[in-house]
């Protein structure tokens, strides 16, 4: 760090990266934990039967509905344009990303600790005791999951993360995003993470799909398609990008 920085700065400093560190380590714990409550069904909840199935499943999804509306709340809000002006205009751009995961994780954490399953009511029910079908759930769930992992490092994780923001701040560079272009900064405005396709087959290709799981995918699937808006310049801009990189690699192999 450089020397002509205060005591306060410093502080400051030792703050950033402190809170930074933190929303790393939740995000990825989070991550786990997400990983296996969308792609592993708990058999033992929905073993439990109740003597008033009418009156549990309403309060499990409303109780349900509530956990989501909370994590949409929390993603919409503070992605909105007033939010981060307001961090910007305190100074506090740089810590805007890590507070931002740390509160999602948390949030999701929070999801899934106090999700309520539906036991009584099950729409279909995949017998994954037969291998065949076993290999088929597995290989398209780890598929889906291994595209949207990679697809999210391939658009900058440590952006994602608010690593790069701190590390600028702390080491007194530019703004890592004055660097990217205005079509990338659309792109990613219009969808923030990939891939649209690998989550509806998580959400919707489940082996017991109860009623909270179909609430669950449900409302998910209609806020991705509402808050995930590319158009045609998105796509020209990708596809571009992707015949670069191929050239670029083509060339490389040329030598």
């Amino acid at each position: 760090m450089p020397s002509s920085k205060t005591i306060g700065q410093r502080l400051f400093d030792l703050f950033k990266i402190v809170l930074c560190s933190f929303g790393v380590v939740t995000t990825f714990y989070m991550v786990i934990e997400l990983t296996y409550f969308l792609s592993v069904p708990d058999y033992e909840k929905l073993e439990r039967k109740s003597r008033d199935p009418w009156l549990k499943t309403s309060w499990a999804l409303l109780t349900n509905t509530a956990l989501v509306s909370l994590f949409i709340l929390q993603h919409s809000l503070l992605a909105s344009l007033k939010i981060k002006d307001a961090f910007e205009v305190y100074g506090m751009k740089m810590i805007y990303r890590s507070l931002y995961v740390i509160t999602t994780a948390g949030i999701l954490l929070f999801l899934m600790r106090h999700w309520q399953t539906t036991p009584d009511t099950i729409l279909w029910q995949l017998n994954l005791h037969y291998k065949p079908l076993w290999w088929v759930y597995a290989g398209i769930h780890f598929l889906s999951w291994v595209i949207i992992y990679i697809g999210n490092i391939c658009t900058d994780v440590t952006e994602l993360l608010g690593i790069k923001q701190v590390y600028y701040s702390v080491f007194n560079l530019p703004d890592p995003n004055l660097r990217k272009s205005a079509q990338l900064k659309r792109l990613t405005s219009h969808m923030r993470h990939p891939s649209f396709l690998a989550f509806l087959l998580i959400f919707w290709l489940y082996p017991v799909m109860s009623l909270d799981r179909l609430l669950l995918a449900n409302i998910l699937t209609m806020y991705m398609y509402i808050a995930w808006n590319t158009d045609e310049r998105d796509y020209n801009y990708h596809k571009y990008q992707y015949e670069r990189k191929h050239f670029e690699l083509e060339s490389l192999h040329g030598y």
